[in-house]
């Protein structure tokens, strides 16, 4: 928890890519979003690998402005939040978070986090623990915008050390299901993290 809440996300650079499939009566779209966040903001590089627009632009400054930036920081926060501790077999152990803290897990709509379940896999390296992976799932049924009605949820966080042994989010997976008015759809992403 310590470590986790040393590193400031103002010391941090690195483009974010991700890629999303959306799935629906009609709908299967891809999508490929490239940002990078400086230390201070986000800037939108390209979508689908073409220049955006000043609207979508000024979409994403709105969208980032009322989530947290995605880096290992935020493993302090849901830590207060942590429950049981198992070993297991391989030297690691599992923490569980019964209900993950307010604010921990946004979408572009709003904080969904007090709908999710976390569970930590904790390794060491030289005699430290870190974080090595974060899964979230949904612990109950729950709707976005009072339309989605969200019947199935997962996210994946993988973290890895630096060179200099700090832990870096590398990447995430994430996929969802559900319906609205009564069709059902979902949305799969993978997001990969490069430190500059």
């Amino acid at each position: 928890m310590a470590q986790a809440s040393q590193l400031d996300p103002a010391r941090l650079a690195f483009d974010r890519t991700t890629v999303s499939v959306k799935r629906g009566p009609g709908i299967n779209t891809k999508k490929t979003v490239v940002e990078r966040w400086n230390g201070r903001r986000w800037t939108l590089l390209s979508i689908n690998g073409g220049k955006p627009t000043e609207k979508q632009k000024t979409d994403l400054q709105q969208a980032a402005s009322s989530a947290p930036v995605p880096s290992y920081h935020n493993i302090a926060r849901m830590l207060t939040a942590a429950g049981d501790v198992t070993a297991n077999a391989d030297g690691t152990r599992t923490l569980k978070i019964p209900v993950m803290p307010a604010g921990t897990v946004r979408t572009d709509t709003g904080d969904i986090s007090k709908h999710l379940t976390g569970e930590m896999t904790i390794a060491e390296q030289g005699g430290k623990p870190y974080v090595q992976r974060l899964k979230v799932t949904a612990r109950e049924t729950f709707k976005l915008n009072m339309l989605i009605k969200v019947i199935a949820f997962e996210q994946i966080s993988h973290y890895k050390l630096d060179t200099s042994g700090t832990p870096r989010l590398a990447s995430q997976t994430a996929d969802s299901s559900g319906s609205m008015f009564g069709f059902g759809g979902g949305e799969k992403s993978e997001v990969t993290y490069n430190y500059r």
